[in-house]
């Protein structure tokens, strides 16, 4: 099942490189990526994911690894 993840990210060095190193451990790959430098802070990126996981709780166990990184302020499923 596709799913789209929403993220607010602080925009410095490395902070893709975390995001996509979550998806590296767990083993799924990112089908779909965009980036874009807010407008009103350019400090922050909003950052939209599409990736394939059909199980539940392995979505679950994703979406707490990203929160718990670094430069990411928010992250949200959300239907597209």
């Amino acid at each position: 099942m596709k799913r789209h993840l929403k993220f607010e990210v602080m925009n410095q060095v490395s902070t893709l490189n975390r995001i996509t190193s979550v998806f590296v451990r767990l083993q799924y790959n990112i089908e779909e990526l965009h980036v874009k430098k807010r407008d009103d802070n350019p400090n922050i990126s909003d950052m939209e994911l599409i990736v394939n996981i059909e199980d539940e709780d392995v979505l679950n166990i994703l979406l707490n690894k990203l929160q718990q990184q670094i430069n990411v302020l928010n992250v949200e499923q959300y239907s597209a």
